[in-house]
């Protein structure tokens, strides 16, 4: 009896002796371009690339009814039942220090591990998210900083638009007020004296009047936001000349080509308002024209303009570089653009234009 229980006991160590043969046989690693296979009596350290694995296992002495568990310290540290398979494979694993454990059901007590060390992605470390947020937040001040200067910028290019427009209305304006003025003083005096003469002197100051009107919308309408549209600009330009040069019984020949999407800013719209209006001013007040042609065109990035008359013209060698020329050439100037004006005494005047768009 004793020599029975001697041997149940024998046979019990011997089954757990051969349990204890369980062991890793295979530990390969992927990344996108290849798998490495690693030395499993060897430290194992992977790069950060390499977060996909795969390891095999086996235990010799239980082949045939080995059910298998396993659990990955530094993860979860979970054991997760296996049945009979002799792999186990993880994906996607993050930075760090892991410990692979596997055993036989059957001898739950013997427990094998394979360590290994997978290294961080820069983006895993802990430096990581705040650098990133410090950044987001240089990025948002850098956009916050354009978008206040953007806006400076535009402050200040529109307070020099008010300032542009106010010289200009003090400088057209103010110099009409002032004719009127005057042209008042002198119907004042000859009314006792020369009442006949006084009728010329209030058709002048109606004619001033009027102007100075015609002025002042055209000058209150380009500054108003909704009115960036060439075609609508053009409009305005159109009225103005046909209602001065009417006056004047001056036919207008108007031709418009600008298609009607295009715009113009602001600045634009001032100045060739205001070389607009200085040459058909001076078309009708000094050419004694009786036909005035205005064409409007774009071509490429261009505005092209011409406008003719079969005035009087001018003796091109002897004109005086009075303050309207310097004007119209100061504005043209301020537009990046180019303007040329041919004439002949007796012939007319040709003025072209090129404006940038």
């Amino acid at each position: 009896m004793k020599h029975f229980f001697t041997l149940i006991a024998c046979s019990i160590w011997i089954g757990h002796a051969f349990a204890q043969n369980i062991q890793f046989t295979s530990f390969t690693a992927t990344n996108e371009f290849q798998d490495s296979s690693y030395n499993i009596h060897k430290p194992i350290a992977l790069n950060f690339r390499e977060t996909h694995i795969l390891a095999s296992f086996k235990d010799a002495t239980d082949s045939l009814n080995a059910k298998y568990a396993y659990c990955l310290k530094g993860l979860d540290g979970k054991w997760h039942p296996n049945g009979k398979g002799e792999s186990v494979n993880y994906v996607n694993l993050f930075g760090g220090d892991y410990e692979l454990q596997v055993k036989n059901l059957n001898y739950p007590n013997k427990i094998i591990s394979l360590k290994f060390h997978l290294e961080e992605a820069f983006w895993q470390k802990n430096w990581f998210i705040p650098m990133l947020a410090a950044y987001g937040l240089l990025v948002v001040g850098v956009i916050f900083y354009f978008i206040r200067m953007y806006r400076l910028r535009g402050q200040i290019r529109l307070q020099q638009v008010r300032n542009e427009i106010a010289s200009d209305l003090h400088d057209d304006v103010g110099s009409t007020l002032s004719n009127i003025s005057f042209l008042g003083e002198m119907a004042k005096m000859k009314l006792v004296k020369k009442p006949e003469e006084v009728l010329p002197i209030l058709e002048r100051i109606m004619e001033e009047s009027k102007e100075m009107v015609q002025t002042m919308r055209g000058m209150v309408w380009t500054i108003q936001p909704d009115n960036d549209r060439a075609v609508d600009f053009i409009d305005k330009i159109q009225a103005f000349a046909t209602e001065m040069l009417q006056n004047r019984e001056i036919a207008l020949q108007f031709s418009n080509e600008i298609p009607e999407k295009q715009l113009l800013t602001i600045e634009q719209q001032r100045n060739l308002f205001l070389i607009f209006k200085e040459l058909i001013h001076n078309i009708a007040k000094h050419s004694t024209a009786t036909r005035v042609t205005v064409s409007l065109k774009k071509h490429e990035h261009w505005l092209w303009a011409k406008i003719t008359d079969n005035g009087s013209g001018f003796d091109m060698t002897q004109r005086s570089e009075g303050n309207g020329l310097r004007n119209l050439q100061q504005r043209i100037t301020q537009l990046e653009g180019k303007m040329e004006i041919e004439s002949e005494v007796g012939k007319g005047t040709v003025t072209k234009m090129m404006i940038p768009l």
